[in-house]
Parts: C-alpha cells; sequence; structure tokens
C-alpha cells in the first residue's frame, strides 16, 4: 500500500503525506488553489513590473547623464515644452561635453490598407550625434538625415500595420503620421508600454514637420552629457542655483525613477496590480485553510489515537504544518510554469515584455509560504477537538 506513494522505505514516509493522499480529490483540490493563487500573484507581479520597465524602455536607453524636463511635468505622458535656450546654457560649465534636444509627441499614425488611425509616440533627435545607446538606432540613424524618414519600432503592435514583413520585402514602404508621408528607412526594438503601442524615431527637422499639436521651437527633453570622472548628482546640487524655475533637472537613474513613480502613484493602475496580488494571497489562503480546516476534521479520530498513543499535541500541530508545506514544495513550480506560459501569450498579444525576474520568483515564494503557513496555523484550532479519552471510550 505505502509503495504507491513513495520509493522509500514505509517507516521514512511523512505521516503528513500519506493524509494528505490518502483523499486524492481533496488533495488535488488544494493543488489546485495553490496553483491559483501562485499564477495570481505571479501574474499581477508581472504585470506591474511590466508596467514600470515598460515605461522608461526607450528613456533607459538615452546617451546623458542628466535630463531636464519642464517642471509641470511629472510623467512621459504629461511632457510639457520649455525653450531650448534652458538647456542650451548648460554648456557654458567645463563638467559638460555635450547638451541634446529631444522632442516628444503623440501622432495619429495611418499605415496603407488599414482603415484603422491610431495614436503612437514619436520622439525627434539630432541624427547626427549619440543620443542613444541602441546599437540598432546607432546603426540606422544616419538615413535620417533625408527628410521624411523614420524608425519604426518592429516590436509594435501588428494592428498598426505589417511594416516588418513589408520592410523585409522591400525597403521602400511608406507609411502617413498626421496625414503627411513619411518612409520607413529601418526598424529598430523598442516595445510598447501601457501609455503607447507604438514609436517610432526620426529627425528634428522632420519632428517640426510632422508634429501640429506641439509648440514650434520648444522641446520637451533635454540631455546633458558630462564628462568622464564627473558626479551627476553632486553637480546637480551645484548648479540648482542657476537653474530657470521653469524647468527641473534629474540625474537619468532618477528621472528613470520619476517615471515609475507615475505610474505607482499618480496612476490607478499600479496600485491595481498590486491589490490584486494581495487579493490572490488571501484568496489562495482561504481555499489552502478550507481544505486543511476538513482535511483535519476527517482525521480527527485519527489524531485522537495519535494522542492516546502519547503523540504531542506539538507534534500533531507540526503534522498539519507539514502537510501545507508539501501542497506548497509540490503546487508552487506547476504555478511558476503556468505562469511562464501565460506571460508568453501575454507578451505575444499585448507587445508588453512580461518577464519572470528571480526578484519576483523569490517574492511569489515568500508569500505562498506565508499563505500556507498561515492557511495552517488557522486549521489547527481544530485539533483542540481531538480528545484521546474518546479512544477507550
Amino acid at each position: 500500500m505505502l509503495k504507491r506513494y513513495s520509493l522509500l522505505p514505509p517507516a521514512k514516509i511523512p505521516i503528513a503525506w500519506l493524509l494528505l493522499s490518502r483523499f486524492k480529490v481533496k488533495f488535488l483540490s488544494a493543488l489546485l488553489g495553490i496553483i491559483f493563487a501562485s499564477v495570481l500573484i505571479h501574474a499581477q507581479l508581472g504585470l506591474r513590473s511590466a508596467l514600470f520597465e515598460s515605461s522608461i524602455s526607450i528613456f533607459k536607453t538615452f546617451n546623458a547623464d542628466i535630463v531636464m524636463i519642464n517642471r509641470l511635468s511629472v510623467g512621459s505622458t504629461t511632457l510639457q515644452g520649455f525653450d531650448p535656450n534652458r538647456l542650451a546654457i548648460f554648456e557654458r560649465y567645463a563638467e559638460v561635453t555635450a547638451t541634446t534636444p529631444v522632442r516628444y509627441d503623440f501622432v495619429r499614425w495611418h499605415y496603407p490598407d488599414s482603415r484603422k488611425n491610431s495614436w503612437v509616440i514619436m520622439l525627434g533627435f539630432n541624427p547626427k550625434l549619440r543620443v542613444f545607446n541602441k546599437e540598432d538606432i546607432i546603426a540606422n540613424q544616419d538615413s535620417l538625415k533625408l527628410p521624411s524618414r523614420i524608425l519604426y519600432d518592429e516590436l509594435s503592435r501588428k494592428e498598426f500595420g505589417p511594416v516588418r514583413q513589408d520592410y523585409e520585402k522591400s525597403t521602400s514602404v511608406v507609411a502617413f503620421v498626421n496625414d503627411k508621408r513619411v518612409k520607413i528607412s529601418g526598424l529598430i526594438k523598442i516595445g510598447t508600454s501601457f501609455s503607447y503601442d507604438s514609436s517610432f524615431l526620426t529627425s528634428l527637422s522632420t519632428f517640426e514637420t510632422l508634429s501640429g499639436l506641439t509648440t514650434p521651437g520648444n522641446i520637451e527633453i533635454g540631455l546633458i552629457k558630462t564628462a568622464t570622472g564627473v558626479n551627476a548628482e553632486k553637480f546637480l546640487a551645484s548648479v540648482q542655483e542657476d537653474l530657470a524655475s521653469d524647468v527641473k533637472i534629474y540625474t537619468l537613474d532618477g528621472f528613470l525613477q520619476l517615471e515609475k513613480d507615475y505610474w505607482d502613484r499618480s496612476k490607478p493602475i499600479g496600485f491595481v496590480f498590486g491589490f490584486n496580488a494581495m487579493l490572490g494571497f488571501f484568496v489562495g489562503m482561504l481555499i489552502l485553510y478550507q481544505i486543511l480546516f476538513t482535511d483535519v476534521t476527517s482525521h480527527l479520530s485519527d489524531f485522537s489515537t495519535m494522542l492516546a498513543l502519547a503523540f504531542s499535541y506539538r507534534r500533531i500541530r507540526l503534522i498539519v504544518f507539514q502537510e501545507s508545506l508539501i501542497l506548497t514544495v509540490v503546487g508552487y513550480p506547476i504555478g511558476v510554469v503556468v505562469s511562464i506560459l501565460l506571460f508568453a501569450m501575454i507578451q505575444s498579444v499585448t507587445g508588453v515584455p512580461v518577464r519572470m525576474s528571480m526578484d519576483q520568483l523569490l517574492i511569489c515564494f515568500a508569500l505562498t509560504i506565508l499563505m500556507s503557513t498561515c492557511s495552517a496555523f488557522m486549521a489547527m484550532r481544530k485539533l483542540d477537538d481531538a480528545n484521546p479519552i474518546e479512544v477507550y471510550e
């Protein structure tokens, strides 16, 4: 009988495993509860992480140490223009080696043979300078020196048109931005986010031609490159007094954190993902508690017998705790596999890079252990009904 459950000698088979495996349907139900909670927690943490990472995917490739924005701008969806002379002032500092303006705007995109007009992100920069640290951008940016040329993000969602497929067949691929004709001169990889589903890069002159929504002459982002060995944070502190009242400056890391905080605190979506993760924790805990409570109830006479045989209440409680750990150890890896498959499906449909990080694995595993521990302690209260005297009656 025991060999059906383990290759170990009978004496080494944990009592907790024997109790769980005795009722297979109940055991499977408990595993499904663990798996469901694990997948839900992983999904919410993964989407929350993807929200932050996708929001800075293009900004973190800036070849800059300091970023200047309008004081009223609190996130990428609220970037407002400012006078480029505010950026030019920094050229007088010996610690600064280069200043570069970057334009940023939402524009209407239309691809031939597509009935849909969609909003996409357009970034303008000087193609003669190294503004980005991405190799695919550097390799293609010379083509932007010609008018009405763009570099299209091939990771854009499919409804924006089969641009990549058409470009592989022919380098003469055109699209329309704000009803103006542009030619796609190269493909790059940026990725989508929760604020936009497609993007492209172009030159500053083409940006001005295509964009009818921004104030001419203003810029949305200013990039500052400092000399080697200069501490960006100390430099920021030293120039604050010279800074105009309508702009702010951040280190590149500070600017990226500002964007993350914007989505985490100013937008409800960051809170929703965190709340859903905690909801998955409590739902899984209740499911597991109900399973363990039912299991303890059904084996109450067995526990009474064990108490009559000189087992201590501490030993009995340890058995219930071991049951919860066994369910976690068996169910959690299955939940991880299901989560990875779910992430792959989400990424293929939305284009948002949802990945399983090591930090996320550790956090979710810790939450699952905590969930099973809390469930076990709640179920242990039923052991107070175990009475060894009943065995002799």
